[in-house]
């Protein structure tokens, strides 16, 4: 007889979320969570590293001063105290290349920079644009 209440007790525990098994839960539920912060700080912290050792361009503005020249305005982001490159283009109507210019921009200890430059031409461009930029490594 003595079966009959550890029954009803049992019933009650697991009516009432008193059993052995939320312990295991609760363990599992610390453990998933210390994990998820873990990973979330992981990626504020790559995130923020990639972000500050990236070079970015935008261009502000160009005008097509005559069939020969285009003058570019563009801002360049990079990480203070790195020299960059960038190569501009010219592009024609038809998007072909018109005009080509490599630009190599001394460190700084600014990250972003405000540049304009001009650009000679083969043929009458329609626009001026910044392809790429990237970090200059000078070889010893």
């Amino acid at each position: 007889m003595t079966a009959a209440p550890e029954i009803a007790a049992a019933a009650l525990d697991e009516r009432y979320g008193r059993s052995r098994q939320r312990g295991v839960d609760k363990r599992l539920g610390w453990g998933l969570a210390g994990a998820a912060l873990l990973l979330g700080a992981a990626v504020v912290l790559f995130g923020g590293w990639q972000t500050s050792h990236t070079v970015e361009s935008k261009v502000i503005h160009y005008e097509v001063q005559d069939p020969q020249t285009v003058l570019i305005e563009f801002q360049v982001s990079a990480p203070a105290g790195t020299p960059i490159a960038c190569a501009l283009e010219a592009l024609s109507e038809s998007y072909s290349t018109v005009g080509w210019k490599v630009v190599e921009l001394p460190a700084s200890e600014q990250r972003t920079r405000n540049l304009s430059e001009t650009l000679a031409t083969t043929y009458a461009a329609t626009t001026g644009t910044v392809r790429s930029c990237w970090p200059v490594e000078h070889a010893a």
